[in-house]
């Protein structure tokens, strides 16, 4: 059954609601990212191979990217703050579980079910967001949460170095899930208390438009009183089969550069540790201390994604991503041709290159669904959006242990070139492309809908003698 969730207009209630969903996707990534960091260690400790290293990220990619989607359809349908709560504290079980094994076959298991749940936590927020949020700081919000990948990736690589130092990996699992399990009950206790607050105070609104005729909109520091007309509800397309919906907005073209930047963001940073340990003859503790320059960087990713898409890109997202891919293609030059020279040049060069794709993650995992709002498919097409980024994520993680262990790191860089180059020109090939279903699709299918519901009550009233 539909949840039904309503709009806040306090901004001190849309505050404490954006920092709860702040808490767990921070928390997200702290039980997430632990796993690369604790894996030069197993891989040095004879726990694992490096090919099955790169096989347990696979199966936890696959599983996330096949949740995001899945769990895309279910956060429009159900209770977001449940399905929030639900995947944080499992995760950290899993988490806790992971400590405790040693086999292969075992790990790759829990580390998959691992991906599956952590995967009930970003669509949910997503229409969260959506839904709960004025126009004016739901687009705000969109880019400030993605601090969470910079801060939580920072918070793990420090806390993993911390644990590996001090007690060895298995305890870089224990203590990603004190933190996960008790961000999980945090989190529950601040949306219960925001949840009361919307019944009383929000505005009613239910899956693909909303309930009632009225609303408020919320510009500055000025509350606005907001008419919707029977014809803006007319044109909901929430009906509309997701299929359909890929096809009439144009999503499908997209898929080239959404599955390359989940190789580069997700795919290339779980190796991060491991390639400067190895290029450079680092300890465990330090290549993950250098790996800590990532985050920092990467921050910055977000923030001038939305720089460069108000200011010089028209609000375009494509076109936006295209000028990230573009630099992104020119750090990966200078990293294949320089990788081996200096550790801190290589980190600066990686940085550069995931902060691009942060860039081109805030554009499409963040930006982008809010065009489908009116659709009601919000959760859906982020989910969609980021499962398969993490299909090529899922397939990259466990392909660049083979291609490392036959064929080299410098191979390994040539081939992330090769690809970045190929979605730069898709990106550029469709820069000035509007992915979204064009009104009069709307409303074409909303008149053939009543004109067939009107026929069905015409056949119902009059029955033959």
């Amino acid at each position: 059954m539909q949840k039904k969730l309503n709009r806040i207009y306090d901004g001190h209630m849309q505050a404490l609601l954006f920092w709860m969903c702040w808490l767990v996707y921070f928390a997200s990534y702290i039980g997430r990212l632990n796993y690369s960091s604790a894996m030069p260690a197993m891989i040095g400790g004879s726990v694992i191979t490096a090919s099955q290293a790169g096989f347990i990220s696979m199966v936890y990619f696959f599983a996330y990217g096949t949740g995001q989607f899945l769990n895309g359809i279910l956060a429009d349908r159900l209770h977001p703050g449940k399905m929030i709560f639900a995947g944080l504290f499992a995760s950290g079980l899993l988490n806790l579980a992971m400590g405790f094994l040693s086999g292969f076959g075992m790990m790759a298991l829990f580390w998959c079910a691992n991906g599956y749940t952590q995967a009930m936590i970003w669509p949910p927020i997503m229409r969260i967001f959506a839904k709960m949020m004025t126009e004016e700081r739901k687009v705000k919000y969109c880019v400030h949460i993605t601090s969470t990948m910079a801060v939580g990736t920072l918070a793990s690589y420090l806390l993993s170095a911390a644990m590996i130092a001090a007690a060895g990996w298995r305890f870089v699992f224990y203590a990603a899930a004190v933190c996960m399990c008790g961000a999980a009950l945090v989190f529950w206790r601040g949306f219960v208390k925001v949840e009361a607050y919307s019944a009383k105070h929000g505005a009613a609104e239910a899956y693909g438009g909303v309930e009632e005729h009225g609303g408020v909109v919320e510009s500055g520091n000025v509350v606005k009183y907001e008419k919707t007309t029977e014809q803006g509800k007319a044109a909901d397309t929430g009906s509309m089969p997701f299929g359909q919906l890929l096809t009439a907005s144009g999503l499908l073209f997209l898929l080239i550069p959404v599955v390359v930047h989940g190789v580069l963001k997700d795919g290339v940073t779980s190796w991060v540790p491991t390639y400067i340990s190895e290029t450079f003859m680092a300890s465990p503790t330090l290549s993950i201390l250098v790996t800590t320059m990532l985050p920092i960087i990467n921050l910055t990713g977000a923030y001038a994604a939305q720089f460069m898409y108000r200011r010089f890109f028209q609000k375009q997202e494509v076109k936006t991503a295209s000028f990230f891919f573009l630099i992104a293609t020119g750090a990966l030059v200078l990293l294949w041709r320089f990788s081996a020279v200096n550790m801190f040049l290589t980190a600066g060069l990686l940085s550069v290159i995931t902060a691009s794709m942060m860039a081109v993650n805030t554009l499409f995992v963040n930006l982008l669904p809010l065009r489908f709002e009116k659709e009601g498919r919000v959760s859906t097409v982020s989910g969609f959006l980021n499962a398969m980024a993490y299909l090529g994520c899922a397939i990259s993680t466990y392909g660049i242990g083979v291609l490392v262990q036959h064929a080299g790191w410098q191979v390994t860089i040539f081939g992330w070139l090769a690809i970045t180059a190929a979605a730069m020109a898709v990106c550029f090939a469709l820069r000035n492309r509007v992915f979204t279903v064009k009104l009069t699709q709307r409303c074409t299918r909303v008149k053939e809908e009543a004109i067939h519901e009107q026929m069905d009550l015409s056949d119902k009233r009059v029955q033959p003698r």
